[in-house]
């Protein structure tokens, strides 16, 4: 890459906070005093590198920048609809341009809908965040380019297959609202984050293995030590035996445990406890109260499982909003919380309270070692990744999907073969009340896919997901599969 386009490329990736101001402040100038108007002004910078069979497929360095316009329109009543404009222009010409189209319609709409037709609609989005960091913003496509030419030399060394990619991205923005009294109010947020994902497979497709972190700070991902745990699984998969199924002991890797707790918050992250009477904390309905009744307050899982979102952890960065404060879920196995604003209507425990959605959590760990948990494990299976989860049954959250990138046979204390991969049929709260050993926790692979800054919502953009090692008894696998 030439000096002129390494310049080019760190040119204007983002919009700084007094640049956002500059153009909002201006729009917001051209639509009359008295109107509540909400202003989302968002910039998104990403640069990444793809590889396949040991070879680049893409690189690739975006920009996005995004403005949206909403005016309400209320016709003197409570509920309100909005108007809203969309525009990646920041010159004045466009600006003016979006606000007079704003106003047009404004009227029209306003004369023609009826005010008992007028719906509600949310006011404006999420607060920002502030989750920042200067190596993964400085990190360039030379950088992405220059580790993967690394990661490839070494699969070709040892005559394996690399496939993978490595991204960084940063995204900015910038919330006004603007109320009938022209009170005003402003949030900014700015976050940055970094992903890598590293499959080696043999050429024969006798083995395969797969690393991955998330992380809003390059450094912490780890390319290189990524890439050779990879490399060393792939070839301990080599070969692998065909056993059959049944209910094993399994030991699962935290990106395995992740499957099993993203089953279990996404149940959580619903209005009410029981839509339509249905979900892992129901009951059943009270007719003497007329209402439903849940399991808030009661043991839902292993009392050793805690999951919580923490905001001063490191690994979330500073702290994500809308989340600045800490967020029980599950307490010592109790169920404590939900991931929304409407079921205190429906339950009157005090000690629990309602939080927005995020996709940001930690389970606790424990003592166990991974070696530990090897070495007192009689007959066992050695999980690395679950693949293709579905969930089955909504009441009970049975779920089936498949083991890939990695299983093991473990006997006697010692790893002793690769296993020929499963279909496993299971239930996150059947599988987390047997728990024997909980170990270490480490941040998994949680990438975010949004490329557009408005759908990059920063209470979901910050994914971060820290769970343990498990140890469980009882795991089900239905079927064998003859993927790697």
């Amino acid at each position: 890459m030439t000096q002129q386009a390494l310049v080019y490329e760190k040119e204007k990736r983002i919009f700084t906070e007094s640049e956002a101001r500059l153009v909002v402040s201006e729009v917001a100038s051209y639509i009359p005093a008295g109107s509540q108007i909400n202003i989302e002004f968002s910039s998104w910078w990403g640069a990444g590198q793809r590889w396949a069979r040991n070879k680049a497929s893409l690189t690739s360095d975006q920009r996005e920048v995004t403005l949206q316009i909403m005016r309400r329109l209320a016709n003197g009543n409570i509920a309100a609809a909005w108007i809203y404009a969309v525009t990646n222009q920041t010159d004045s010409a466009s600006l003016k341009g979006i606000s007079d189209h704003i106003t047009y319609y404004y009227n029209k709409e306003k004369k023609r809908i009826p005010p008992d037709r007028i719906i509600a609609v949310a006011n404006g989005v999420a607060e920002g965040a502030d989750v920042w960091s200067d190596s993964t913003f400085d990190r360039s496509v030379v950088d992405n380019a220059n580790a993967v030419e690394q990661l490839t030399r070494l699969s070709e060394n040892e005559n394996l297959m690399s496939a993978g990619y490595i991204e960084s991205s940063g995204c900015t923005a910038l919330h006004y609202s603007r109320d009938e009294w022209d009170r005003e109010k402003w949030h900014w947020g700015n976050v940055t984050q970094a992903q890598c994902s590293v499959t080696v497979r043999d050429k024969g497709a006798n083995g395969s293995a797969w690393a991955g972190k998330t992380s809003f700070d390059i450094d912490r991902v780890d390319i290189s030590k990524l890439s050779s745990y990879a490399l060393e699984r792939c070839k301990q998969s080599l070969n692998p035996v065909r056993i059959e199924p049944g209910r094993y002991q399994v030991i699962l890797e935290p990106q395995a445990t992740a499957t099993f707790t993203d089953i279990l918050m996404n149940a959580l992250m619903r209005s009410i406890p029981e839509g339509l009477g249905r979900g892992p904390i129901y009951l059943g309905y009270d007719n003497s109260v007329r209402r439903f009744k849940s399991k808030f307050d009661l043991k839902l899982v292993d009392d050793r499982v805690n999951i919580f979102h923490e905001p001063s952890n490191p690994h979330f960065g500073a702290h994500v909003a809308p989340l600045h404060r800490r967020a029980d879920f599950i307490k010592n196995g109790v169920l404590v919380g939900l991931m929304d604003t409407y079921w205190r209507n429906l339950n009157e425990v005090s000690t629990i309270y309602p939080t927005f959605p995020t996709t940001s959590y930690r389970m606790d760990g424990g003592k166990a070692t991974l070696d530990d948990m090897i070495s007192s494990s009689k007959r066992a299976l050695l999980v690395a990744k679950f693949s293709q989860p579905e969930e089955v049954d909504k009441s009970s959250l049975l779920s089936t999907g498949l083991t890939r990138d990695g299983l093991w046979l473990i006997e006697n204390g010692a790893i002793t073969k690769p296993v020929r991969n499963f279909k496993w049929t299971e239930s996150p709260l059947f599988a987390l009340n047997n728990i024997e050993d909980i170990g270490n926790a480490e941040q998994v692979f949680s990438p975010n896919v949004s490329r557009s800054p408005l759908a990059y919502d920063f209470s979901t953009s910050l994914n971060n997901i820290v769970v343990p090692y498990l140890r469980i008894n009882d795991f089900s696998f239905t079927s064998t599969i003859d993927a790697v």
